[in-house]
């Protein structure tokens, strides 16, 4: 048998592979980067239909607007990423508020305290159902929701709590300012920031993509994956429990409805950030960017005066487009 001879490449083969690597890697930025350029594209053509959309007044009214979500958001990343969802977090927010609102008159620790515990202790027990009981997190979550609404209700008798002469620690909080910039997006900027470096750094952190990716696998190579998903609803129920203390705070009010839907928002975020439900793929930095796209959005649409229920419409589209994308963006 003779050896066969290899191709040889005509005089354009040279040109055509370098358009197409070009075409490729063209191509791949534009996936890697997707979130960044519509963010981008609705800054530019907000300011275009907008006069009011880059003062400094509506800019910071928006972020700060967006932090409670934002700070439900980074605990969803958490969960998503280890392969869970947590629907309880909008009921934890109402339930955390109003217990901060009942127990404001004993000062802001006393109040946040025992408002982080209620989330503490939720949190845990969905991690516990999870991993103890092996339901599934979306059976479990579901139940949660269903009950800490109930228990809002039957604390509060369905009516407000509101926080009679709140004092200044109390107001700061939701309400206060360190220059130019309102308390509660600097708040979000530092649970942001540990957030994203728990992630990064640490063991913990590791374990959570770990045990996203494979379970199995990581429980072949030591990781304590039950420990881990309990730690991970934990974390998600006292930040959930903290957006409602920062509610509270705000709005010097515990509403039995406080937080409704913030499980949809902060799901949708995550999902427009590129961290996928298969899990193992995601990051917190991509889940700001989604707030920030779904912040922006929405306050453009309501600079220009379009119906809240167009607004849901567009947001439907928006996540689907977003689970597109990241699927898109997982097979490059």
């Amino acid at each position: 048998m003779t050896e066969q001879s290899p191709p040889i490449a005509g005089p354009g083969a040279g040109a055509a592979s370098a358009t197409s690597a070009r075409s490729v890697n063209w191509t791949g930025y534009l996936v890697q980067y997707s979130n960044v350029l519509a963010l981008v594209a609705i800054l530019v053509v907000a300011s275009i239909l907008s006069p009011y959309f880059f003062s400094s007044r509506n800019i910071f009214n928006v972020l700060r607007g967006a932090t409670m979500v934002g700070i439900v958001a980074v605990g969803m990343t958490y969960v998503i990423l280890n392969r869970g969802i947590d629907l309880s977090v909008g009921s934890l927010v109402g339930l955390s508020a109003a217990l901060t609102a009942s127990f404001a008159h004993h000062g802001i620790l006393v109040a946040a305290s025992i408002g982080l515990a209620s989330g503490l202790a939720l949190g845990l027990v969905n991690g516990l159902m999870i991993t103890a009981l092996r339901l599934q997190p979306f059976i479990a979550t579901l139940g949660m929701m269903i009950f800490a609404r109930g228990l809002v209700f039957v604390y509060t008798g369905g009516s407000n709590i509101v926080v009679e002469s709140p004092t200044d620690a109390f107001s700061f909080l939701g309400s206060g300012y360190i220059g130019p910039i309102p308390v509660p997006v600097l708040v979000f900027i530092a649970i942001w920031a540990v957030a994203a470096w728990v992630l990064r750094y640490t063991v913990f952190g590791r374990s959570i993509y770990a045990v996203g990716a494979n379970e199995e696998a990581a429980r072949l190579s030591g990781i304590n994956a039950d420990r881990n998903k309990i730690m991970v609803y934990c974390i998600s129920g006292v930040l959930a429990a903290f957006a409602g203390i920062v509610m509270a705070s705000r709005l010097t009010v515990g509403e039995p409805n406080g937080g409704t839907l913030y499980e949809l928002d902060a799901i949708a975020a995550v999902l427009i950030g590129g961290t996928t439900f298969d899990g193992g793929v995601g990051s917190v930095h991509g889940t700001v960017l989604g707030i920030l796209i779904l912040a922006f959005l929405s306050n453009v649409l309501n600079l220009l005066n379009i119906s809240p229920y167009s607004q849901m419409l567009l947001k439907g589209v928006i996540i689907v487009l977003a689970v597109v994308v990241s699927e898109w963006r997982k097979r490059k």
